[in-house]
């Protein structure tokens, strides 16, 4: 029953999302219009390399900002600047819907431009009016009508049966989202209760683990003591020490067998010590690499950093294993985050890294990576966050 009722509050919870957020082909007020100009303009700008942060935007104009807020914003950069801002000047003044938007800039850029402005129409659902008809009754602007020699219209009088509301009418039609949005966060503060009545479930789970976690160390510790037993009782063995108090050979083979003992056991320790040895001195290589392929293989190795291509670096010991790593770099960060999809997403992976929330690269946990015919592949992802 449980389940039944969770999973129908994850339904209730899509549907009001899908019907939130304003239709690709709906024509959206001239004040909405205005504020996908502006972010359409932003992240032309945030791709060129010197536009503010997401964050730091929405907390300089939390009631939202237009193309001439920008102007004042970026208005120190010049040329660069007045180029992005001539270009979508001239469409601010249009109208249009979502999907005249999605033309006015790259896919690249769209990705970035969609999910800003449908949580801004979601957190200012006032704005996502569609622009009012003329009333029947209101003349073209320029055209004064004369009311007293218009001929009546045919079937006889007119009747408005909207509401008057300078006679006590009943007021407009509810704002549909603005409800959606209430009844959304209704449903979240209830699926936060029933994950706090949960929790101490999921105490008992962890205290559990936890018992059963030195359970296991203890018993690996009883292994490790008893192995190191068996070693040592076995190098006695080996050795030949701790027999001869008891009785001596009885015959020249097992004199031969109890000195030749002790020599074949340093031959053999000499040829592990020298095998490590050969290990541990094995040549470190690090390579530089671009982003992987469809297939998740790194398209362009080299032996040194080069900008503008390299995003990862590879360190290998034997040239067909090896780890790998985001570089540390802002300038190589900043090139990562233009295009997170392309750039991050076939070798990397975190929490909502298709979606920059910040300016800098944090590999939690570098990637692995085999030499297979000729080319490096990803055989584990690396997992990264963002920072700011």
């Amino acid at each position: 029953m449980k389940r039944f009722t969770l999973l129908m509050a994850a339904i209730v919870c899509l549907a009001t999302s899908a019907l939130a957020q304003v239709s690709e082909n709906q024509t959206l007020s001239n004040a909405l219009w205005k504020q996908g100009i502006a972010r359409c303009a932003h992240y032309t700008a945030y791709a060129k390399g010197f536009a503010k942060r997401t964050d730091e935007m929405v907390a300089r104009y939390p009631q939202g900002y237009t193309l001439d807020d920008l102007n004042d914003v970026y208005g120190n950069q010049g040329h660069k600047w007045e180029k992005i801002y001539d270009e979508f000047k001239k469409e601010e003044g249009k109208a249009g819907s979502i999907a005249d938007l999605k033309e006015l800039v790259s896919p690249q850029i769209w990705k970035l431009v969609e999910p800003d402005f449908n949580a801004f129409i979601t957190d200012h659902p006032e704005m996502a009016q569609a622009t009012a008809d003329t009333p029947e009754n209101e003349a073209p602007e320029g055209v004064q009508e004369d009311k007293g020699n218009m001929p009546p219209p045919p079937g006889g009088p007119r009747h408005d049966r909207r509401p008057d509301r300078a006679h006590g009418g009943p007021a407009c039609p509810i704002n549909l989202p603005l409800w959606l949005s209430i009844l959304g966060a209704l449903l979240g503060l209830w699926a936060l209760l029933t994950a706090l009545s949960n929790r101490g479930k999921i105490k008992e789970m962890r205290r559990n683990f936890a018992r059963e976690l030195d359970r296991t160390n203890a018993n690996l510790q009883e292994f490790s003591t008893d192995a190191a037993d068996q070693m040592k009782a076995l190098s006695i063995r080996l050795t030949g020490k701790g027999y001869r108090d008891y009785e001596a050979p009885e015959n020249i083979a097992d004199e031969v067998i109890e000195e030749e003992a002790p020599q074949v056991v340093e031959e053999q320790i000499d040829e592990v010590t020298q095998a490590v040895e050969e290990e541990e001195e094995g040549e470190v290589m690090n390579l530089f690499m671009s982003k992987p392929d469809e297939n998740d293989d790194f398209t362009r190795v080299s032996d040194e950093f080069e900008p503008g291509n390299s995003i990862y670096v590879l360190t290998t010991f034997d040239g067909q294993h090896g780890n790998f790593e985001v570089i540390d770099k802002p300038e190589v960060h900043r090139f990562a985050l233009m295009m997170p999809a392309e750039n991050l997403i076939r070798a990397c992976s975190g929490n909502a890294i298709q979606i920059p929330s910040g300016t800098r690269i944090i590999t939690d946990r570098a990637g692995e990576a085999e030499f297979i015919d000729g080319k490096w592949h990803v055989v584990v992802k690396a997992i990264i966050h963002y920072e700011g």
